[in-house]
């Protein structure tokens, strides 16, 4: 990844950028309450993740902390839960760093509770060479101007399973091409720097809740790897897969 910089933070669903800048996607706060609908009594993991992102931020000694999407869970609408919990997480995460959010397609709504927040549409933005986009919506154009694309959306998964026939699942990193072909779908690629500068690499990036679910890239039963344009676009047998922790498993097609 030499242009741009950016980097994986090991062992954690997060991305570092040139100026302290940590990246984070898919926080879904409240999914609990779906969960206790559906008779499972999880407590509310709210004041987990806002601990867990503080302590990222400190340890990044990040200057902003940009959360791609998805920040609450219900669709359409707002929870109760939703509405005291997300105003109090976001609050106290922009009291220690700069908080912005590029909406996803779960936030409807949400910028009525935080109006101190700054809010992104959800084509996205461009951050030094990152293009920055939850990844349910087309991009701007400008996206073609970035050494790399990230997109939340996905939930990436990795399943394993055991001689014994024990399945586990890990959350992962996807790193992929962008299609050409697929690209000019969303307009003309002549945004690019220059004719013979490379479509950015897109990244994928793992959910940063851990009990929001996520699609197992390798599950035979899922013939549809990817969700959103951007994503689709990805020559997705290619795409290289990371654990958290760094440890590449090789490309998808292999998997």
């Amino acid at each position: 990844m030499a242009r741009g910089k950016l980097k994986f933070i090991t062992g954690e669903p997060a991305a570092l950028l040139p100026g302290r800048i940590v990246v984070i996607a898919d926080l879904h706060l409240g999914a609990e309450y779906e969960m206790r609908k559906a008779g499972l009594a999880i407590p509310s993991q709210t004041a987990r993740l806002l601990e867990s992102t503080l302590e990222l931020g400190k340890n990044a000694r990040a200057r902003k902390i940009i959360i791609l999407g998805d920040v609450k869970h219900m669709v359409p609408g707002l929870t109760f839960q939703e509405k005291r919990e997300v105003p109090h997480f976001l609050n106290a995460l922009n009291r220690e760093f700069d908080v912005e959010v590029v909406l996803g397609n779960h936030d409807g709504g949400i910028e009525r509770l935080v109006p101190k927040i700054k809010f992104h549409p959800s084509s996205g933005i461009l951050v030094g060479d990152v293009y920055l986009s939850h990844g349910h919506t087309n991009p701007s154009t400008g996206f073609l101007r970035a050494s790399h694309v990230l997109v939340g959306h996905n939930h990436p998964l990795i399943e394993f399973r055991d001689r014994l026939g024990y399945v586990w699942r890990e959350r992962v990193w996807v790193r992929a091409e962008l299609d050409v072909k697929a690209v000019q779908k969303f307009g003309s690629i002549d945004g690019r720097a220059g004719p013979n500068v490379p479509l950015p690499e897109l990244i994928v990036m793992p959910a940063y809740n851990d009990i929001s679910g996520g699609r197992p890239l390798n599950s035979p039963e899922d013939d549809k790897v990817f969700m959103g344009p951007l994503a689709r676009a990805a020559k997705s047998k290619d795409a290289k897969i990371y654990l958290l922790d760094g440890t590449y498993l090789g490309r998808l097609s292999a998997l």
